[in-house]
């Protein structure tokens, strides 16, 4: 009976050692930025660029983790100086995420509760040609723009829950966010 027991506890941590190893969720911030976010494995910075046809080319920040063949990306551009076109630059930015995809769900998201809530939109797209499947959450808050998208390829698991459990995660107020969270650096923009 001992034999049996140890066989099978033995075959339990071999069978245990052959899955695919996926890394924790953390809890990442930037008090520098006023937003947090959750995601898995480590979180990578950089200077990036976009081009807008209203919001003109901007230099970007990029924080950016991969896990389990799925991208998981924040983007914030900054438009201080534009505050009052907030909404005509989150909505080129929402139409560029969609142009050209087949759009699955595109619905009104909100983050916080209350005088704190910031509106945005939480959209999930097929990807041209197969590809994949992207969501992406969307939000213009004190002169930023918030874009939380997570791609999936069409060899990965779209059925996944984790690209919207990545965009839900945003948290403006940052008295709310989880506790321990990383502290994420701002890269210098040029």
């Amino acid at each position: 009976m001992c034999r049996w027991t140890i066989a099978a506890l033995a075959g339990s941590a071999l069978a245990m050692t052959a899955l695919p190893a996926h890394a924790a969720w953390k809890s990442y911030i930037n008090r520098e930025l006023g937003f947090s976010f959750m995601a898995p494995g480590e979180v990578k910075a950089s200077v990036g660029t976009f081009r807008g046809n209203i919001a003109g080319p901007r230099q970007t920040i990029v924080y950016r983790s991969v896990d389990n063949n799925i991208e998981y990306k924040v983007t914030v551009i900054s438009f201080i100086q534009a505050q009052a076109e907030g909404a005509t630059i989150l909505g080129e930015r929402e139409y560029m995420f969609q142009d050209g995809k087949k759009v699955l769900l595109d619905t009104f998201a909100r983050v916080e509760p209350g005088k704190d809530a910031v509106y945005g939109r939480k959209m999930v797209v097929d990807l041209p040609g197969n590809k994949g499947r992207s969501t992406g959450a969307f939000y213009f808050t004190k002169g930023r723009l918030f874009a939380f998208e997570a791609t999936v390829p069409a060899n990965g698991d779209l059925a996944s829950s984790d690209p919207s459990r990545f965009v839900d995660s945003v948290v403006f107020v940052l008295s709310r966010t989880e506790p321990g969270a990383v502290e994420l650096e701002t890269p210098a923009l040029e």
